[in-house]
Parts: C-alpha cells; sequence; structure tokens
C-alpha cells in the first residue's frame, strides 16, 4: 500500500441491522493492530468523538458522504447522530453535516493524533480496554432499549393511532398546501385581500389535527421519523405543519392590517397611514421568514410521495414570497424619506418623449418641478413653454456632441439626456437645469408617455371638455396630445390634422398648487396641456387607488420600472444605493464576461420611433482555442406611412452598440450618415467642452468611419442609420470578445455557492453568460442569441433552467426589460 493512499479501515455491515457500536470498535481494533509495532495503544475508541475534533480544520475539508454510507447504511446515520449525543460528556449537539465533514483519511487521523499520551503500563491499559468494552456494550444495550424496544411496544399495542393520524394529518395537509401555494402567489402579486383568505383556510388546515397531535410527545414524534412507514414519517412532520399553519394565519392578518392602514385610514394624516403601514408591512416580512424557516425544517421525504412535488413547489413560493414582500415593505418604508416626512425634498420630473427616442428614454419636451412636504405635493411646477423655457437662463454656451450638430451644435437642457447610464445622463441635466437658472433639487425622475397611458388605465378617462373640448384617456392620450403640443408645426403641413382643435390659456381647475407661467406670454405656451394632464391625473389617482385596484397599481409599476420607462435618480446616497439594488436607477452594469446593449437615438426624426420595429440577432462562436467572434445584426424597420403627420419621414438614428471592455471590431455594414452638408454647423470658438465627451469626440474610426472608444467601462461602436418609411435596414456588425472562453476569473460569492452546490465532485467548471440591457425607454425590440460551443464542451448548469441547446444555447425572447443567461461548463 502506497504511504499517500487513503486505508480503507471501514467495512459496511451487510445486515439488516447493523450496531454501529461494534462497526466502530472493530474499525478502531484493526486500526490498532495496524499502527502497534510503531505507535501507542489507542486508550479511547467511540469516546475520541468530541464535537472540538470534529471542528478541526483537518477534519472538516471535503465533503465525503460516500465514506460515511461505507460505514452504515444512510437511514442509520441519525441513530449514530443521536448515539453520540448521548455519550459526549459536554451534551453538545452534533450535526449531520460535522458527521457528513468527517473524511475518511482525517477520521483516522483524528482517532490517531489526538489522544496519543505517554507509555504507561500494560495493566493500566488493559483495565482502561476493559472498561472501555464495557461501557460501550452497556450504551449499546441503553441504546437498544430508548429507541429499538420502543418501537416494538408502539407497534404492539397501537399506541400511536396513525388511522386517526391520517385523516387529520394526510388529508388536512393536502389543502393546507395547495391553501399556502394559492396564498403565496397572491402575495406575489400582491393580492393581499385574496392571500388573507387562503392564508386563513391553511392555518384552519392545519389545526384540524391539533386535537389528537397534542396528545402524542414531541420525543415519540421525532423517533417516528426513524420509521420506514411513510404515514408515521408524516406524523414526524405534523408539529411543523401547524407552526406553519400559525405564521400563515398571522401573516394573512398582518397584511390585511398593512394595507388598511393606508387605503382605509386618516386620509389627511399620510405619515401616519405610513407608518402604520410600515409597522405592519414589517411584522408581516417577519411572520414570512418565519414560515419559510419552518417549512425549511420538513423533510420531503418524510411526505407521501404524491405530495413532494407540490411541497417542493411551494418551498420556492415561500422564497419568492419572503424576497418580495421586503422589497415591497422597504419600498413603502423609503417612501417616508423620499416624500418629505423628514425635511422637504424637491425633485425634477422629466417628461422623455419615446416616440422621439433618446439614449435615456425619449426627447426631454416638458419637465416639472415638484416639491414634498409630509408626504403631500406642496408646489407643482409645469412650464408651458415645456423644456425650452429653460434657454432664457443659460448662462453658458457648452459644445454639444458632435451627431447633435445635425440640429444645433449648441447644447441645451432638452438635449442634455446624452447617455444611456441614467445616473450620468441625470447629473448632466441637473448641471444643465442649474446653469439654466433653475435651483438644485434632490434626485432626478424620468417618465415616459408610455406611463402616463398605463395610468390613464387606472385614473379613468380625465375630462378637459372645459379648458380643450377633450377628454382624454389611455388609447387617445398620445395622438391628442401631440396634436395640441405640435399645433403651430402640424397647420403648417397638416392643416386638416389639427383643424377644429382648441387651445387654452385657462388655469386648469384642480385643488394642487399648480404653477405653468401663464402670466407670461400666455398664448405661447405649446406645452401647456401635458401641466393640466398631470395635475389632473395626480389629483383622481389618490381617489382610485384601493385595495381592488392594488394588484393592477402594482404591476404597472413593475412593467414601467423593469421596461426602465421610469427611472430614479436621488442626490442622497442611501436612497441610489436603494433604488440601484432594485434596478430601477436604470444603470449600465458591470460583466466580466459577454454584453450587449444597443441604444437608438433620434435627431430630427421628428415621433418616428413610435413606428419603429426593431430586431436584434445574436450569435457567438466559440472556437476550439476559446476565441470567441460575435456576430450582431441588426434590423431596423419603418412601419410608418409616408408624410403621415409626425411619423411619415425619415427616421435619423445615431446607433451605439456597447460590448465588453477591449472588444476588437473585425467588420461593420449596413451604416448610412446624413448628407455631409447637414453636418456642417460648427460650434464658436469660445464655447466650453465638457470633459465626459473627451473619448466620444477623440474616437478612431475605421473604413466604415465607426466610431471606436471607451464609456462607462464598455467598448462603443457608433455609427449613423436611417430608414424610411415603409423600408427597412440591416446593420451587421463583427467583433472579437477581449477574452478567450477558457479564461478563468475569480468567482462571485453566487457562483462559487452555485459550483460547490452542483459540483460536489469538484469537477473543474468554468462559467460564461451574457448580459443583455435594454435601452430606456425603447419598445421592446425581438431579441435572439445563439451561442455555439466546441464539442468537446459538457454543460453542467444553466441559468435560466429552461434555458434551451444541446451545444451551447438558443434564445428567443422580448427586450422588455434587462436580461441574462449563463452556464457552467467543463471542457474535459
Amino acid at each position: 500500500m502506497k504511504n499517500n493512499e487513503p486505508k480503507n479501515y471501514w467495512q459496511n455491515d451487510k445486515g439488516p441491522n447493523p450496531s454501529f457500536v461494534v462497526d466502530l470498535r472493530q474499525a478502531a481494533l484493526k486500526f490498532e493492530k495496524e499502527i502497534k509495532k510503531e505507535e501507542k495503544i489507542i486508550k479511547k475508541r467511540v469516546e475520541y468523538l468530541k464535537p472540538d475534533l470534529l471542528r478541526k480544520e483537518s477534519v472538516k475539508r471535503n465533503i465525503s458522504l460516500s465514506f460515511l454510507k461505507n460505514i452504515f447504511n444512510v437511514k442509520y446515520l441519525l441513530f449514530l447522530k443521536r448515539y453520540l449525543e448521548i455519550i459526549i460528556p459536554e451534551k453538545k449537539k452534533v450535526s449531520l453535516s460535522n458527521l457528513i465533514c468527517v473524511k475518511e483519511e482525517a477520521f483516522v487521523k483524528a482517532l490517531k493524533v489526538k489522544f496519543r499520551k505517554k507509555k504507561k503500563n500494560d495493566a493500566l491499559i488493559v483495565a482502561q480496554e476493559k472498561i472501555l468494552w464495557y461501557k460501550s456494550v452497556l450504551t449499546f444495550f441503553l441504546v437498544l432499549c430508548l429507541l429499538i424496544i420502543p418501537f416494538k411496544l408502539l407497534a404492539y399495542f397501537n399506541f400511536l393511532n396513525f388511522k386517526g393520524l391520517e385523516a387529520n394529518i394526510l388529508n388536512h395537509s393536502q389543502s393546507a398546501m395547495s391553501n399556502l401555494m394559492a396564498a403565496t402567489n397572491s402575495v406575489s402579486k400582491m393580492d393581499f385581500k385574496d392571500a388573507d383568505s387562503n392564508f386563513q383556510n391553511a392555518g384552519q388546515n392545519f389545526l384540524e389535527a391539533q386535537t389528537s397531535l397534542n396528545s402524542i410527545n414531541d420525543s415519540i414524534l421525532a423517533l417516528a421519523s426513524l420509521s420506514g412507514d411513510p404515514k408515521i414519517k408524516l406524523a414526524a412532520e405534523s408539529k411543523n405543519f401547524l407552526r406553519a399553519g400559525v405564521a400563515a394565519s398571522s401573516l394573512g392578518r398582518n397584511l390585511v392590517l398593512a394595507t388598511d392602514s393606508l387605503f382605509s385610514g386618516d386620509k389627511n394624516n399620510f405619515s401616519v397611514a405610513l407608518e402604520n403601514f410600515s409597522n405592519y408591512g414589517q411584522a408581516a416580512v417577519k411572520d414570512a421568514n418565519n414560515l419559510k424557516k419552518i417549512l425549511d425544517k420538513i423533510d420531503v421525504n418524510n411526505l407521501p410521495e404524491a405530495y413532494r412535488e407540490k411541497f417542493s413547489s411551494l418551498d420556492k413560493q415561500a422564497v419568492l414570497l419572503s424576497s418580495n414582500l421586503t422589497n415591497f415593505v422597504d419600498a413603502g418604508v423609503s417612501l417616508k424619506e423620499v416624500l418629505g416626512l423628514s425635511r422637504d425634498k424637491r425633485y425634477l420630473l422629466v417628461f422623455q418623449n419615446n416616440s422621439e427616442l433618446r439614449a435615456s428614454g425619449g426627447f426631454i419636451g416638458s419637465y416639472a418641478l415638484v416639491d414634498f412636504r409630509d408626504g403631500k405635493i406642496r408646489n407643482l411646477e409645469v412650464p408651458g413653454g415645456g423644456s425650452y423655457d429653460t434657454e432664457a437662463g443659460l448662462d453658458i454656451h457648452v459644445i454639444a456632441p458632435k451627431p447633435l450638430w445635425l440640429v444645433n451644435p449648441l447644447w441645451h437642457f432638452w438635449d442634455a439626456n446624452w447617455w444611456p447610464d441614467w445616473p450620468t445622463t441625470a447629473k448632466n441635466l441637473m448641471w444643465f437645469y442649474e446653469k439654466s437658472d433653475g435651483p438644485s433639487v434632490d434626485g432626478v425622475i424620468s417618465v415616459t408617455p408610455t406611463v402616463i397611458e398605463r395610468l390613464l388605465e387606472i385614473s379613468g378617462p380625465i375630462d378637459l371638455t372645459k379648458e380643450y373640448g377633450l377628454v382624454i384617456d389611455s388609447s387617445n392620450f398620445w395622438e391628442t396630445t401631440q396634436k395640441v403640443v405640435e399645433r403651430n408645426n402640424l397647420v403648417k403641413t397638416h392643416p386638416d390634422y389639427v383643424a377644429g382643435l382648441a387651445t387654452s390659456s385657462v388655469v386648469v381647475d384642480v385643488n394642487l398648487p399648480l404653477q405653468q407661467d401663464l402670466d407670461n406670454n400666455s398664448d405661447n405656451k405649446p406645452k401647456k396641456i401635458i401641466g393640466d394632464l398631470m395635475a389632473k391625473i395626480l389629483e383622481t389617482l389618490p381617489q382610485k387607488l384601493n385595495k381592488d385596484n392594488l394588484v393592477k397599481t402594482i404591476s404597472l409599476l413593475e412593467s414601467s420600472l423593469s421596461e426602465k420607462q421610469i427611472m430614479f435618480y436621488f442626490a442622497d446616497p442611501s436612497f441610489q444605493e436603494a433604488v440601484s439594488k432594485r434596478n430601477w436607477a436604470g444603470e449600465i452594469k458591470a460583466s466580466d464576461k459577454d454584453y450587449l446593449m444597443v441604444v437608438d437615438t433620434n435627431i430630427a426624426g421628428q415621433k418616428t420611433d413610435r413606428k419603429i420595429s426593431e430586431k436584434i440577432e445574436h450569435s457567438s462562436d466559440v472556437g476550439a482555442d476559446g476565441t470567441i467572434i460575435n456576430t450582431l445584426k441588426i434590423t431596423r424597420t419603418h412601419n410608418g406611412i409616408k408624410n403621415e403627420p409626425l411619423t411619415g419621414v425619415r427616421n435619423n438614428d445615431w446607433m451605439r452598440i456597447y460590448v465588453p471592455l477591449g472588444s476588437e471590431l473585425i467588420s461593420a455594414t449596413g451604416f448610412i450618415a446624413p448628407d455631409e452638408q447637414y453636418l456642417n454647423k460648427k460650434p464658436e470658438s469660445d464655447w466650453s467642452k465638457i470633459p465626459l465627451l473627451d473619448n466620444e469626440e477623440n474616437a478612431a474610426t475605421g473604413d466604415s468611419k465607426t466610431k471606436i472608444y471607451i464609456e462607462n467601462g464598455k467598448t462603443v461602436f457608433a455609427n449613423w442609420t436611417m430608414v424610411d418609411p415603409g423600408q427597412s435596414t440591416e446593420i451587421i456588425i463583427k467583433y472579437r470578445l477581449p477574452f478567450n472562453f477558457f479564461t478563468v476569473k475569480p468567482q462571485s460569492k453566487i457562483s462559487t455557492y452555485i459550483n460547490k452546490f452542483l459540483n460536489p465532485d469538484k469537477i473543474d467548471l468554468l462559467p460564461y453568460s451574457l448580459l443583455l440591457q435594454k435601452q430606456p425607454g425603447a419598445i421592446p425590440a425581438d431579441f435572439s442569441s445563439y451561442l455555439s460551443l466546441p464539442d468537446k464542451i459538457s454543460i453542467f448548469w444553466r441559468y435560466p433552467e429552461d434555458l434551451q441547446g444541446s451545444n451551447g444555447w438558443g434564445i428567443n425572447t422580448k427586450l422588455d426589460g434587462d436580461k441574462y443567461w449563463s452556464i457552467l461548463f467543463s471542457n474535459k
């Protein structure tokens, strides 16, 4: 036998009832016989396994379940655990994880090293041997009496009424689990009313068995878990089921109290209502976490086979429930500060028209200044002239990004949303706003017309008959407001389109403190309708928000946030960190593998993005040497009709493609720029530059005149593309990723955990992933991705679970939010 080869000291007992005490003794004797010539006689045997030994680093390395199986049958593992807890003097518990962590060599080493002492006389050794032998035999009989005999007696006298238990546990548990699943699903959808009903029903079903179970001692139920009878095993979990029912009932009650505090409390004291919501909501979160812990204690193997799949599904639902509820309550608690409950807050609210797409959402035609105090709007300024009203106050001349020279080389507030990374753009908007004689603000909030359309579904039609002779709802909002806003331009090009359309200089009748600067040139306020409509919606919404449409409201907010139709930036770092964690900040995210974001910027293309459909096809080919070549095909189709109002013109798009930092452009086709005569506007020599544009302005260009530069930790490929109504255009670029497919980088904590969980045999696994980010405000594009791997690659794990592809992956989806796909693979 080689010196470094592990010795198999342990033998598997093939008998029907293995005696673990004898097994241990025989193994120790064999070990003693081997080393007797050069080592001292082992003085203690089973007693050596003290908790301090099991906690040693040398013992805890490497999980070896096969080693344990080699000593005992798995079902006797619990016997061993209970036995060790009986004989250990310190009375400390021995966890199963400790037992599983005992590797063969380490186990032998623990027996061998810890208790070496100086040589004593043979008589003392013999005496100790006899004492230990009698103690082992005595312990064995004690275990026999405590464990085996009671079961025989209980079975003989039918002491446990398992038929009764079956009726009380088996039947009611099925209904209770169904109730719990329905309840957790309702909470995930924020339907608390329905959730409460299901939680209460679950609790009632669990409590149906209370009387019978109270007559059974907990220790007997613990013994029941060792039985082979499925009905007895179910009885062993009964108390946990009852605890789950209590937690579920409390959860349902606190959820209802939380929502009642918002919708049935004092409407005039928002601070108190929000405080009550916070208290009850946090209690509900505690209940949800408690429910999850109780469900974790239930051994699915002790449940009837027919219920195991349902229970596993319930367990996953409980995780989502705890997470979603925590996020919901935390968001409500954060509102206390955001809405000025401790001190006044002022926010810049920008309306980004995604029909005229810009990098962070759309052209900023209108904006509002909103002041909050004690949870109420104390001041609402929506300039009737829109964002153009900031021009007069601009006290500095700044050179715009070169693509904007198609319109104007001088940079203004309404064009300051140049970057797709919302924090970068928001800071730039704040800077321009202050330079345009505006006040400092605590944050910037972005909304698109898509959000307004969805809010109108909740508020219902808004009556503006008195002001404009119009009733605006979700179906006519965009077309109607665009007619009013663009009326002066449309009169020249499409007079029939706006014939009979009324204008208004009348102050809208609302209770909110609305200011629109109507005293200053009231006849030239094209964006007045935006302020009127916003004030009406804000006044109407609180009356429409109730428990019955809470689900719809939450769904609206969730979809708008995931699509980046709503984004937040706060000057307060703690607020910003909170929205960033919830993916509400519109940030360009870091990724150590593949990454893609396609950003379109409409410049002088009117409102044509409302008619543009985009298809993005991404493919990655991995060579045998690990080189990765990506091919990206982008198809843009203009579905408008030539000369139709607002949308029947050419779409001019400055396209930026964000890829992993260091990517190398191989080829680019399909790009086409406007005629040079339209781009020859020049800035004045004394105008200022913004350093953030330096990389872009100094970018290298290839044969295709595609700019290549670095921004937000990504390499950017940028160029012009144009498409006319009824036409399509294709852009194809090919580029080499900056890393090798087989490159090993430090794994994140999550990747390490997944690898440890899925890979107990410690096969060398490597990660690969694609992070796809959606442009803020954009209409969801069609997206596909294909990853083609060399034949030798074996995929061990996929995220998400339904990720398809035998030799890589094949993805087809709607780009309605940021997406992430990942695999763990082996190349052996």
